[in-house]
């Protein structure tokens, strides 16, 4: 909390910008001046009709009862919200590193990794966006969601008895409130069952571990269907529609983002002012070889995830953290006709690489203070001076 204020503590009284008028300025619907259930209802259908991000749109809403268009608040829930969410990363890594597969090899270094990982998180020049930006408290929340379901399922699979079924019902409650405030958090379910078969399941194949995955697949599948059947055609409208005003084709835009995936990777490596913009001028992909570095991207993206694959049953948390930066890019970065480049959209994903980063950082720091403190009694540092 303290890092966070000193990142964020100058952005408390910025005004409001692009999206922020046409969703809270300019949009009626969250200007609730009397609470009650009929003004609330009212919020949730007009906003339905546009966008299932209802509850994000109730929190602006709530905002402006309690505050109208003064920033502060805005700023101060948003602030809130990237705190909080850098808590759940924290619990979320010190429960991983010490589960019963993973504790013998984490579980020394488990508390340093999971402070320095969200240390990272909550201060990364990337998130200044998620965090600055009014309306974008959607990715922010989204994320902060997201992980809260993840600790919460952890919880409940380390559970018995009441207290499993109490921490599995907040898991499903909390992915509801992800999804209700942004839609890429309809990825949380694959992750769930990945993590259910890395680390619960230790990528067992045994023919009861091919049960269980068989069994993870078809729940993921009847939830995918039971989504595609409430809201499927309004994406496919928006999707449809959407191309109708845009200057490239979803194939360009497919063939472009396999791109932009490694560019926020240097992002995330090197977050220099000058790199960081809202409203990049990317250039598009016309053809997988227009320009050359499209093929190239394909190639890095396919081997790098080819590799996570490869070495999941070495290296579990390596592969797995691997696919949390690409499957959560995934949604955001495919067919769908979203402008090219959004560092908000990072919010989530960069805790793949931040946490594998923070592992290598502190599994290095620690097998060098083991060779120096092999190496003193031999240079005789121990010694008594004669």
């Amino acid at each position: 909390a303290g890092v966070a204020l000193v990142a964020y503590s100058n952005t408390f009284h910025v005004p409001f910008h692009f999206d922020d008028r046409a969703n809270i300025t300019q949009n009626p619907n969250v200007q609730i001046k009397v609470f009650t259930w009929d003004r609330i209802e009212r919020l949730i259908k007009n906003t339905y009709k546009e966008s299932i991000r209802v509850f994000s749109y109730f929190t602006l809403a709530l905002n402006y009862y309690f505050g109208e268009f003064n920033v502060f608040g805005y700023h101060l829930v948003n602030f809130l919200i990237h705190i909080a969410s850098g808590i759940f990363l924290y619990w979320f890594l010190l429960l991983t590193f010490n589960l019963p597969s993973l504790k013998e090899k984490y579980g020394s270094v488990s508390y340093k990794v999971a402070l320095f990982s969200s240390l990272i998180f909550i201060s990364h020049p990337i998130q200044t966006q998620a965090v600055t930006y009014i309306v974008q408290r959607m990715a922010s929340m989204a994320g902060m969601f997201y992980l809260l379901s993840i600790v919460l399922y952890i919880k409940g699979r380390l559970s018995t008895g009441r207290p499993r079924v109490l921490y599995f019902g907040g898991t499903v409650l909390s992915y509801l409130f992800g999804v209700f405030s942004k839609e890429n958090v309809a990825i949380l379910p694959l992750f769930v069952a990945l993590y259910e078969f890395y680390f619960f399941q230790n990528l067992d194949l045994s023919p009861r571990g091919k049960n269980i995955l068989f069994a993870l697949i078809g729940a993921i599948l009847v939830l995918g269907a039971f989504g595609f059947i409430i809201w499927g055609k309004r994406y496919i409208n928006v999707t449809i529609e959407g191309y109708e005003d845009r200057t490239f084709t979803m194939l360009e835009r497919v063939l472009t983002q396999s791109r932009v995936v490694l560019y926020y990777l240097t992002l995330l490596v090197f977050p220099h002012p000058s790199r960081l913009n809202l409203d990049y001028d990317f250039p598009i992909s016309k053809t997988i070889l227009d320009p050359p570095t499209t093929l190239i991207s394909i190639l890095i993206i396919a081997g790098l995830v080819g590799y996570s694959i490869w070495t999941a049953k070495k290296k579990p948390v390596l592969s797995f953290f691997i696919l949390w930066y690409f499957g959560n890019l995934v949604i955001e970065s495919s067919i769908f006709p979203l402008e090219m480049v959004y560092e908000h959209r990072l919010y989530l994903p960069a805790v793949g690489p931040f946490v594998l980063f923070s592992l290598l950082i502190v599994r290095g720091i620690e097998k060098l203070r083991y060779k120096i403190s092999f190496l003193k009694p031999a240079m005789g540092v121990d010694k008594p001076n004669p």
